[in-house]
C-alpha cells in the first residue's frame, strides 16, 4: 500500500498547549463507530499541527498505516482522491474510478488517513463520503476551515489557545503556565524574559492576537525587533486599523490578517516583494529557485528592483521573521516552503502589485531549465543522480506546464521553448515514474506546436520523444510512432546520438508491439551501435536487454538468455537498481520456458527487492506474475492462483497494460490453473489475491521466492501460507492483525502460528521471527 507504515511529517517545533485537545481527539478517533473527525477552525489556530500531533499519538492503533496527505497544493476538486491515491502509492492512470482502486488498496487493514487543508476543495466532500462507504476500516481525520458535511462526520472546533486574565498577570507562576504566553516566550529570542517588568505587555500581545498561534508566533518573530513593550502598543494601534474589513468574516480570521498583514507592512520592500513572488512555488524551494524567480531583470528600472543577491538575503530575513520555514529532512540543498495562510496573503499580494504574470514566466523559466537538465540526463551516466532532484520539482513542473499555457500565456509570457522543455521533462517523468494519465494532455499540445520554428530543434526533439515515449506507455502505438520518429529525424539531423539512441530504443519497442520484428532489431541495433560508440555501460545494458527481450519473442530462448545474462553483467557495477530489476525478471521468466526452476528464485527475490525500493508498481506486477509461473511449476497451483491475482491488482493499480507476449503467456498459466484446481477453484484463488492488501502479496511472492532458494534446513517444507504466516510474524503483527491481513479469523490464525512454531522448533513468536528474518520474509511496511 504506502512505502512506509507512516508519512506523518515531524514539525520543527515541540507543540504547545494542546495536551487535552491531543487527548480528545485521541478519544474520538479510537471511539467505536468513528469513521470521520473534522479539526474546524481560522486560519492560524494551529489545525494542521494538532492534527499531526493526535495522528501520532494514536498511530498504534492503526497498523495498516497512518497516511498524511497535504491537500494544499492540489487547486482542482477533481485531482484530490488523484492526490490521495498517490499518498497510498496507487497510480491514477488505470481504467475505473478512485473510488474502486482505492478501497483495494486500504482492504483488510485498519488505516488512518489524514487529509490536511481540506477547505477549498470541498467539492470533492461526496467522493470522500463514498470512499468511507466503500472502505469500512478506514478512518479519516480531516482539517478545513469548515465542516464537509458529511453523514460520517464529527466535527471538533480547534479552539485559540487560552488567553491570560487579568489575575494571572499579577502572579507570574501562573502566567508562565499560560499555553498562549509559554508559546510567545517559547518562540521569542532568548533575552525576552518573564518579569514584572514585561508581564503586562506579554499578556496583553497574546490577546490583542486573540491566542491565535500562528499569530502569536509571528509577533514572536517581531520580539527581535522590539520590546514587548513595543510590540504591544503597536499590535494595539495597528489592529485597530485592520480590523475593519469584511464584515462577514469571522472576527478572529481579521485578526489573522491584520496580523499577517501587518507583520508584512513591517518588512522592509524588497523583503515584501520576495515575499509574495514566493507564493508561485507549489513545493519546496531552494535558495537557488527562489534568486532565479523573485529576482528582477537587471534592465528594470524600478527604484524598489529586487537583486539576485538580495534574495538570499531576503529569504534569511523571511525565515526568521516565521513568514516561511525550513523544510526538515532535507538532505541536499536547504529547502523552504510557506503555511497555506500565508501563501494565500502572498498570492493576494502579488496580484495587488500586478506581478503575476512576470513572476509566473520567471517561475516557468528555472523549471524548463530543470526539466531540460533532466532530459539531458535520460539515458546518461548521471540519470540516477537526477531522480531525486527531479522528484523534488515535479509539482512545479506541473504548476508551470498550466499555467504556461492558460490564456495564450504559452506566447505572450513564457517562451515556446521553455513550455516544450517542461512537455518533455513531464513525459520522461510520466514514462518512467509517474502517471501517465496526468501527462496524456501534453501529447496533442506537443504535435500541435512542433513545427513551430520558434523554438530550437533541441527543444522540439526532446519534447517528441517525450511525448512519443507517454503515448507508448498509454498503448497508442501510432501517436508513438509519429512522435518518436520525428525525434529520432531531428536528432540525427542535429548530432544529437544519446536522443538517438533513446528514441530508437523505444521506436523499437512499438514494433515489436506491431510485430515487425525486423524493423524492432534494426532500431534496437542502431540503439546498441550509438551506445558503444559513446561508451555508455548503461546503454549498452539496455541494449542487450532489448535484444533479449525481442529474441524470447521470437522463441530463440538460447539467444535471449545469452543477452539477458550480458544485460545483468554490465549492470552489475552500476548504480542502476532498476534496471538490474528488470533484467533480472526478464530472465528469469526465459528460463522458466527452459523448464529450469531453481535459478530464477533467486533472480525473483533480487528482482521483487529491487523494484519495491525503486517504487516501480508495473516491475512488481510482472514479478508477481513470474513467481506465479514458478510456483506453477513447484505443484503449489493454489498459490500460483494466488500470486496471479494479486498480480492483476497491481497491473490495475498502476496502469500497467499486458502486451500480446504477456497476455498469451498469463493465459496458458490461468488454463493450467483451471486444469489443476478446476474453474471455480482457479477463479477463488485468483480473488483471493486480487483482495489481498499488497504488503501480504509481496510477503507471499517473497516467501515462494524464499522457498525456491532455501536448502534443506527445516523451513524448506512450509507452505506458502505458512510463509505468509511467518513472514507477517516476523512483521509484529498479532493473531487479530494476521488474521485480518489475511481474511481468516483470529482463532484460524492462532493455530497457523503454533503448528508454524512446531514445525519451525521455535519456543515462542520471536524464533519464527528471527527465522523469516533470516530468510527474507519480511513484509513492505
Amino acid at each position: 500500500m504506502v512505502a512506509e507504515r507512516t508519512n506523518l511529517p515531524v514539525p520543527p517545533t515541540a507543540l504547545i498547549g494542546r495536551a487535552e485537545d491531543v487527548a480528545n481527539l485521541r478519544d474520538m478517533l479510537t471511539a467505536p463507530g468513528t469513521r470521520l473527525v473534522t479539526l474546524t477552525g481560522p486560519p492560524g489556530v494551529g489545525k494542521t499541527r494538532l492534527a499531526v500531533a493526535s495522528a501520532a499519538a494514536v498511530a498504534d492503533q492503526f497498523p495498516g498505516a497512518t497516511v498524511w496527505v497535504d491537500l494544499g497544493p492540489v487547486r482542482d476538486p477533481q485531482l484530490a482522491m488523484a492526490e490521495i491515491e498517490r499518498a497510498f502509492d496507487v497510480n491514477r492512470d488505470s481504467t475505473g474510478s478512485a473510488l474502486n482502486r482505492l478501497p483495494i488498496a486500504i482492504s483488510g487493514q485498519d488505516v488512518l488517513l489524514v487529509l490536511d487543508n481540506f477547505e477549498h476543495l470541498l467539492a470533492a466532500a461526496a467522493q470522500l463520503g463514498r470512499l468511507l462507504a466503500a472502505s469500512p476500516r478506514l478512518r479519516v481525520l480531516a482539517t478545513s476551515r469548515e465542516r464537509l458535511h458529511l453523514a460520517a462526520e464529527r466535527e471538533y472546533a480547534v479552539p485559540p489557545l487560552p488567553m491570560p486574565s487579568e489575575l494571572q498577570v499579577g502572579d507570574l507562576g501562573r502566567l508562565a503556565a499560560n499555553p498562549a504566553v509559554e508559546l510567545l516566550l517559547a518562540r521569542a529570542p532568548r533575552q525576552i524574559a518573564l518579569t514584572r517588568n514585561t508581564a503586562r505587555s506579554l499578556a496583553e500581545i497574546c490577546v490583542r492576537l486573540d491566542g491565535l498561534p500562528l499569530a502569536i508566533e509571528l509577533a514572536a518573530a517581531r520580539l527581535r525587533v522590539f520590546t514587548p513593550g513595543e510590540l504591544a502598543y503597536r499590535l494595539d494601534h495597528r489592529m485597530a486599523v485592520l480590523t475593519g474589513g469584511s464584515r462577514d468574516a469571522p472576527g478572529r480570521h481579521r485578526d489573522l490578517r491584520a496580523a499577517i498583514t501587518w507583520s508584512h507592512e513591517l518588512l522592509p520592500a524588497a523583503e515584501r516583494a520576495v515575499f509574495r513572488r514566493l507564493s508561485v512555488f507549489v513545493g519546496a524551494w531552494t535558495i537557488a529557485a527562489a534568486e532565479v524567480v523573485c529576482a528582477d531583470d537587471e534592465a528594470d528600472a524600478r527604484p524598489a528592483r529586487v537583486s539576485t543577491a538580495a534574495v538570499a538575503d531576503a529569504v534569511e530575513s523571511l525565515l526568521d521573521k516565521s513568514l516561511i520555514q525550513r523544510v526538515h529532512g532535507a538532505d541536499r540543498d536547504a529547502r523552504f516552503t510557506m503555511l497555506v495562510s500565508l501563501r494565500e496573503f502572498a498570492a493576494e499580494q502579488l496580484d495587488q502589485h500586478d506581478e503575476v504574470a512576470d513572476t509566473q514566466s520567471r517561475h516557468a523559466r528555472y523549471f524548463a531549465d530543470g526539466a531540460r537538465r533532466w532530459e539531458t540526463a535520460i539515458g546518461a551516466e548521471d540519470e540516477s543522480v537526477m531522480w531525486p532532484l527531479v522528484d523534488d520539482m515535479r509539482g512545479d513542473l506541473v504548476a508551470a506546464f498550466a499555467h504556461s499555457r492558460t490564456a495564450g500565456s504559452a506566447l505572450d509570457h513564457v517562451p515556446l521553448e521553455d513550455v516544450l522543455w517542461l512537455a518533455a521533462g513531464l513525459g520522461w517523468y510520466a514514462y518512467t515514474r509517474g502517471s501517465l494519465a496526468e501527462a496524456a494532455g501534453l501529447i496533442d499540445f506537443v504535435f500541435a506546436v512542433a513545427a513551430d520554428d520558434r523554438s530550437s530543434s533541441d527543444a522540439r526533439a526532446a519534447a517528441l520523444g517525450a511525448a512519443g515515449a507517454v503515448a507508448f506507455g498509454l498503448g497508442d502505438l501510432a501517436s508513438a510512432d509519429r512522435g518518436l520518429s520525428q525525434a529520432a529525424a531531428l536528432s540525427d539531423a542535429r548530432g544529437d546520438r544519446r536522443r538517438l539512441a533513446l528514441v530508437s530504443a523505444i521506436l523499437g519497442h512499438v514494433a515489436r508491439g506491431y510485430g515487425r520484428f525486423d524493423d524492432a532489431a534494426a532500431n534496437y541495433a542502431t540503439a546498441r551501435s550509438i551506445y558503444e560508440q559513446l561508451g555508455s555501460a548503461r546503454g549498452r545494458a539496455w541494449a542487450a536487454h532489448d535484444l533479449g527481450l525481442l529474441a524470447n519473442e521470437q522463441g530463440d530462448l538460447a539467444g535471449a538468455e545469452a543477452q539477458l545474462r550480458e544485460a545483468l553483467r554490465l549492470l552489475a557495477p552500476l548504480d542502476y537498481d532498476w534496471a538490474r530489476a528488470v533484467s533480472a525478471c526478464a530472465l528469469a521468466r526465459v528460463l522458466l520456458l527452459t523448464g529450469n526452476v531453481d535459478e530464477p528464485a533467486g533472480l525473483l527475490a533480487t528482482a521483487l527487492a529491487l523494484h519495491e525500493g525503486v517504487g516501480d508498481g508495473r516491475g512488481i506486477a510482472q514479478c508477481l506474475e513470474t513467481l506465479a509461473e514458478l510456483a506453477f511449476a513447484r505443484g503449489a497451483a493454489a498459490t500460483a492462483g494466488r500470486l496471479l491475482g494479486a498480480a492483476s491488482a497491481q497491473r490495475g493499480a498502476v496502469a500497467a497494460g499486458l502486451t500480446e507476449t504477456e497476455q498469451a503467456r498469463l493465459a496458458r498459466l490461468d488454463a493450467a490453473l483451471v486444469a489443476a484446481l478446476g474453474r471455480d477453484g482457479a477463479d477463488h484463488e485468483k480473488h483471493a489475491g486480487r483482495t489481498m492488501p499488497a504488503n501480504a502479496a509481496i510477503a507471499l511472492a517473497a516467501g515462494v521466492a524464499a522457498a525456491g532458494r532455501l536448502t534443506e534446513d527445516r523451513g524448506a517444507a512450509l507452505t506458502a501460507r505458512q510463509l505468509e504466516v511467518a513472514a507477517l510474524v516476523a512483521a509484529g503483527r498479532t493473531n487479530r492483525q494476521i488474521g485480518r491481513a489475511l481474511g481468516i479469523t483470529e482463532k484460524t490464525a492462532e493455530v497457523h502460528v503454533r503448528n508454524l512454531m512446531q514445525r519451525l522448533q521455535a519456543p515462542s513468536r520471536a524464533g519464527v521471527a528471527a527465522w523469516a528474518t533470516a530468510h527474507g520474509l519480511l513484509p513492505a511496511p
